[in-house]
């Protein structure tokens, strides 16, 4: 059978995260952002809602907001956040959890890294931080013996993880009482103390549909005919894809399901035994073993599971969404060929986050509308990246995470989903002055067709002269070579509300589509009669 690549760090070999987290990371560097109004970040891959309460995880670390995403706290200067890349968030009441990590260097490759745990029991007033879950050296054979089972696998082998290395958690899962993380290389882990000791969970084997206490694990050496001494099989994630954890998803104490790197697990007996399911080994099989995401829609008396599957080691399998309303005996399956990462759900209607957009579907997936524009036409902000990474629900409006910044629509009887949006983005305020400044710079332009990103933002502020305000204001916005030759004409004379800050984006080409060279190049920006102000974008392809 075909494995997934297996490279060598430090004290143990793990597979590559070449499908992993580090690809929401991406953020424009604004050096003075107010965060008590702005997200801390326009790179937002994650989102987690607790009653009014909105969690972001952003490339710049964890937000919270209160009123709908207008206004934002940032956690970055708490103590207890030692790392600002967030790779999962739950809520549960009042308790938040966050997973952190950071990219490190291990001979000259970057190894994402796991960076423990910040944990508030007040809703984000005060926070505490505990290290990533890790094991020690001689924790290398564990009793899988729980209570009311025969013990019959009193000596399992198992590999101590004991490095954050390839450690990152990504994801995380309470229910009352407990706390369920999903780990790449510690696997399945359950704290019943707030992370002060973790219990690891044997999961099945790849070469096995199902685990339980019962089981034998254990074999005997040829040449053993006494049966004397037993041979425990060996639990390593360096060798089976469905030791290595993605996503948990905690239905009660007593029902888990587990989303790993050779398909989905479920437990009703709080994590003892397990059943796997995976593209192999069903009639009617999810699409891909690689499952990133696990979450639950119940509407009308049914409780419908739902899979983001990534292809992971056999070419039969696809990219795309599964769901399952008989409890994983058979699934459904949609979006074939697209990359997702995550849904939400309004009773009948399920939204979900892929690298193609946000996909709405009230119909179990016989249809879909998708949406990949986002425009905010009061405030003239755009997002042009068709990735969504994140999306959740409150009440009728609907919350995305991207990396171009957060998003919120409304989906009602009175506002068709996707058709207005209202558009979060962090930048540098400068008000009335006549500053102006452009980001990301260096930029790179396309050379095939614009992406969202190859473009900058030229930024400038609301009208200077504000005793004369009509409500509007005509901007022109030129581009000129070194040499101060026009090279594009951006806006002219273009209406624009006065009382916002704005972007407005260039695309690196000049008046006739073409691709400028790389170099220095300068703008104009002038508003009504004012002074015009000018700025410096460096191309650098």
């Amino acid at each position: 059978m075909k494995r997934i690549h297996i490279i060598s760090i430090i004290l143990f070999l793990f597979p590559p995260i070449s499908l992993g987290q580090s690809i929401f990371l991406k953020n424009f560097s604004l050096n003075k952002v107010d965060t008590a109004t702005f997200p801390p970040s326009n790179s937002v891959s994650h989102t987690s809602v607790n009653g009014s309460s909105i969690y972001i995880g952003t490339g710049n670390g964890l937000a919270k907001s209160i009123d709908g995403g207008r206004n934002w706290f940032s956690f970055k200067t708490e103590a207890a956040f030692a790392y600002s890349g967030i790779f999962a968030i739950a809520t549960y009441g009042d308790t938040v959890w966050t997973a952190m990590g950071y990219e490190k260097d291990v001979n000259g490759s970057s190894v994402q890294t796991g960076g423990g745990y910040s944990i508030s029991f007040d809703a984000g007033s005060t926070w505490q931080h505990i290290e990533q879950a890790m094991d020690q050296r001689a924790d290398s054979v564990i009793s899988y013996c729980p209570p009311g089972y025969p013990c019959v696998n009193d000596s399992i082998s198992i590999l101590p993880v004991i490095v954050p290395e390839q450690n990152v958690t990504f994801d995380i899962s309470l229910t009352s009482g407990s706390v369920w993380i999903a780990s790449w290389a510690s696997s399945l882990r359950k704290s019943t103390d707030n992370g002060q000791t973790w219990q690891r969970i044997l999961l099945p084997l790849d070469n096995m549909n199902s685990i339980s206490p019962i089981d034998t694990l254990y074999s005997f050496a040829p040449n053993d005919t006494n049966r004397q001494k037993r041979i425990f099989y060996k639990f390593d994630p360096r060798l089976n894809n469905n030791l290595l954890a993605f996503s948990v998803y905690a239905v009660s104490p007593d029902t888990i399901w587990c989303g790993t790197a050779d398909g989905v697990n479920r437990s009703t007996d709080g994590g003892t035994s397990w059943i796997k399911m995976n593209h192999q080994n069903q009639v009617a099989p999810i699409l891909g073993n690689w499952v990133i995401s696990i979450k639950e829609q119940r509407f009308s008396g049914i409780n419908r599971l739902w899979t983001t599957n990534w292809r992971a080691q056999d070419n039969r399998e696809e990219f795309g969404v599964s769901y399952s309303d008989d409890f994983g005996q058979s699934w459904i399956n949609c979006l074939h060929g697209v990359r997702a990462y995550g849904f939400a759900f309004k009773d009948s209607i399920a939204y979900i986050a892929t690298e193609d957009g946000i996909y709405r579907t009230n119909d179990g997936g016989k249809n879909f509308i998708r949406i990949s524009d986002l425009a905010d036409h009061s405030s003239h902000q755009y997002i042009y990246s068709a990735k969504v990474y994140s999306v959740d629900v409150i009440g009728d409006s609907v919350y995305i995470g991207t990396n171009e910044g957060f998003a919120r629509t409304i989906d009602n009887s009175e506002n068709q989903f996707g058709q207005n949006w209202i558009i979060y983005r962090t930048f540098e305020t400068v008000g009335t002055s006549t500053e102006t400044y452009a980001y990301p710079n260096p930029f790179a332009p396309s050379t095939t067709l614009p992406s969202a990103d190859a473009y900058v933002r030229i930024h400038y502020g609301k009208k200077s002269d504000n005793s004369n305000s009509t409500g509007s204001r005509n901007v022109t916005i030129e581009i000129f070579d070194f040499g101060m030759n026009r090279v594009r004409t951006l806006l002219n004379n273009a209406t624009r509300p006065d009382n916002l800050e704005l972007d407005e984006l260039w695309d690196g080409r000049d008046e006739k589509g073409n691709v400028v060279a790389n170099g220095v190049y300068f703008y104009m920006v002038k508003i009504d009669n004012d002074e015009p102000a000018y700025g410096k974008i460096l191309v650098l392809q």
